[in-house]
């Protein structure tokens, strides 16, 4: 008997987070159906698709969605070719200073992104990069999580593999693309969501890197199309929120199997 109201009440809990998480995307979705009116923030009920016709057929707004997509393709490649590069360096070699370095990949940790505003515009400028997409992809290309995780995992990986492989002839980049990266998946897959979700939804660089209309990337440029003259666009605001949220739902359930397989596998190491 304590077992099933054990069972019960776990079933309960769950439902009631899983609720409480797809309730705020469910109105989003749902609200983005209804026709605005003046002075009726939730609409006067009646179902349209004038919201999705106003954001698809928007002047530029499937630029931005490119731009979006550029963006969030060459920062997400950056990352996972970068992490595995040094993750895999501080985890199997010995260099100098390689505790100082890894020290101050940490450190980096620590200092708030908001804080590097103002050196990265002036270093932007200074190389000309400055309202081009490479200012959004450059600085970006490495994160110190994402280093700190591959260095982690890969630090767990059994030594067996790569020594039968040195063994066979390959040579380190052999290795560590055809022995380390597939063993890597699930790692990789959480720098995959972690990487896209943070790029794909920032406003603050994307808003003070970029000043021409046609290179906005999408947040911002929903922050612009949907203000009218007296106020906001609700309807075209949950519409456009919604089609931004459906790449990250996405790239989540393509790759929920391998951060499963990642959390239950760190879970089950001696």
């Amino acid at each position: 008997m304590s077992k099933l109201i054990k069972s019960k009440l776990n079933f309960f809990i769950l439902t009631a987070l899983a609720i409480g998480y797809l309730y705020p995307w469910l109105y989003m979705f749902l609200r983005s159906f209804l026709r605005h009116e003046p002075g009726l923030s939730d609409g006067n009920g009646l179902f349209t698709l004038d919201n999705y016709r106003l954001i698809i057929g928007q002047a530029g707004f499937l630029t931005y969605i490119l731009n979006s997509f550029i963006v969030l393709t060459a920062v997400v490649v950056g990352n996972i070719v970068f992490s595995i590069m040094v993750g895999y360096a501080f985890a199997r070699y010995r260099f100098p200073f390689k505790r100082l370095m890894f020290l101050i990949i940490l450190g980096t940790l620590m200092i708030p992104k908001q804080t590097l505003m103002i050196p990265l515009l002036d270093l932007m400028v200074r190389l000309g990069l400055h309202n081009t997409l490479w200012a959004l992809i450059l600085p970006f290309c490495v994160d110190g999580f994402n280093v700190f995780l591959m260095k982690q995992y890969i630090e767990n990986l059994p030594k067996d593999l790569e020594e039968a492989a040195r063994a066979d002839g390959a040579g380190e980049w052999q290795i560590l693309w055809h022995v380390i990266t597939p063993l890597a998946k699930p790692a990789i897959s959480v720098i995959i969501i972690n990487t896209a979700i943070i790029n794909w939804n920032a406003f603050l660089f994307p808003l003070i890197f970029i000043d021409s209309a046609h290179l906005r990337t999408l947040p911002v440029a929903l922050s612009m199309l949907v203000q009218g003259q007296y106020g906001t666009d609700w309807g075209a605001l949950m519409a456009g929120a919604s089609v931004s949220s459906l790449p990250i739902i996405i790239i989540f359930w393509i790759f929920q199997k391998e951060i499963i397989e990642g959390i239950t596998s760190g879970a089950l190491k001696d």
